[in-house]
């Protein structure tokens, strides 16, 4: 177990351990993809630490124990989101996954893709959108909120591209309408990962530009989002929640 200090973010200077009662736990599996080596996982934890700093600072709010497991895989598809995934498995508790075959193998995927990955799951611990024990009810519509908001605040902290293309006016208000008229029981998998009809993650794009929809209209930044629900981003982007 490790308690942050503030040596490890040199862009956080002001920043001292006594603001912010964060803590880091890694842990580190192997697997059939491979192990991570001893010079991989130190950079796993200064890229860890920095993340846990930014988000003590902007929302100084949440201190908890966040333990994050690490797994190498081998997953189609991860290598062109910057070699690491992840989810919020529950409060506290986060899972982020490298990939083995990103091109230079883990180490270049953790420089690549590990913070912004990192700071995209911790918010979602901010927000309690975690697999167990979730704070928000069903339904596409505020997943997409949800993880529009984690989409942004990691775009502008670690100041990566967008994971995925922005869309277009009509192609936006297209999706942002098919998306509130679903029932709430409406499949999470097609939705936000990879629909029938061949669309791929229809619901986190739309999210991240219903965000920065909601911050023009508003002039509201990404931690002042952060604050509200669902239904309030939805209306600042400009829509009517459904009835």
């Amino acid at each position: 177990m490790k308690t942050l200090a503030a040596v490890a973010v040199m862009t956080l200077a002001s920043w001292s351990a006594s603001d912010a009662p964060l803590i880091v736990d890694e842990v580190f599996e192997a697997s059939d993809s491979g192990a991570f080596s001893a010079a991989e996982q130190a950079r796993v934890d200064t890229l860890l630490d920095e993340s846990a700093a930014f988000i003590a600072r902007d929302f100084p709010e949440f201190a908890d124990t966040i333990t994050v497991t690490l797994v190498p895989i081998t997953r189609p598809g991860v290598d062109a989101l910057g070699g690491v995934t992840g989810r919020a498995q529950a409060p506290g508790a986060l899972v982020l996954e490298v990939s083995s075959t990103y091109p230079g193998g883990m180490g270049e995927a953790i420089e690549a893709g590990l913070l912004r990955t990192a700071l995209h799951e911790m918010h979602h611990l901010v927000r309690g959108w975690t697999i167990e024990n979730n704070r928000y009810g069903p339904g596409i519509a505020i997943a997409a909120a949800n993880e529009g908001l984690a989409e942004v605040y990691s775009e502008d902290i670690a100041g990566s591209s967008h994971a995925y293309p922005p869309l277009d006016d009509a192609t936006f208000t297209a999706w942002a309408q098919e998306i509130l008229a679903l029932p709430g029981n409406a499949n999470y998998g097609e939705w936000m990962f990879a629909h029938p009809d061949g669309r791929e993650a229809i619901g986190y794009r739309t999210g991240a530009e219903l965000v920065r929809r909601a911050m023009a209209n508003s002039g509201l930044d990404i931690i002042e989002m952060s604050e509200l629900s669902p239904e309030e981003i939805w209306t600042l982007a400009g829509f009517r929640w459904p009835e």
